[in-house]
């Protein structure tokens, strides 16, 4: 179920023979599912031991992260949030956004593409802001089983004009 190496040498499945006082190691290549044993049993001399190695429990369950909510942002203008480090996860983790595009690393490469994010991965999202006055949109992260929205409301409708004035007239002519 895997391979021994003799004093540090080259690692061998074949069968061989080691003499008093050499030093014999055992490897085994782990499961790629978590929480599964692999076994390597090494027999010198009629003698037997079974190497075990047992891979962790797959978590794919984030520690939170949370975007920072702007407010009062000018109409149909693109808005990248904050960036968030995901943590908490042992092995690449789905991620998939709604409501606008993410970017691992926070590079100008952004997708709304479905993927997957590794431990430690920096993460931002970007949306553009509503046409709409005093408009909120949403943009949705989920990473594992965690997610967060980062909401964009852009500045209140703006109905008072500047002061404006006439001048006055003296001297219009009758019915004109």
């Amino acid at each position: 179920g895997g391979q021994y190496s003799i004093n540090g040498g080259a690692f061998t499945s074949a069968a061989g023979t080691v003499t008093s006082g050499q030093q014999v190691a055992v490897r085994v290549t782990s499961a790629a599912t978590g929480l599964t044993a692999t076994d390597a049993t090494l027999t010198v001399g009629g003698v037997s031991d079974t190497f075990t190695a047992t891979t962790l429990d797959v978590d794919t369950n984030p520690d939170g992260f949370s975007f920072t909510d702007q407010i009062n942002i000018a109409l149909s203008t693109p808005v990248t949030s904050n960036t968030v480090t995901i943590t908490g996860i042992n092995v690449a983790t789905p991620i998939s956004v709604t409501g606008g595009e993410y970017s691992i690393g926070c590079t100008a490469s952004f997708t709304s593409a479905a993927g997957t994010v590794n431990n430690n991965d920096t993460v931002c999202v970007r949306q553009t802001s509503s046409a709409t006055p005093a408009t909120t949109t949403n943009t949705v992260l989920t990473v594992g089983s965690a997610s967060d929205t980062f909401a964009v409301t852009t500045v209140p409708a703006d109905t008072a004009p500047d002061a404006f004035s006439f001048t006055d007239q003296t001297g219009v002519a009758l019915n004109t």
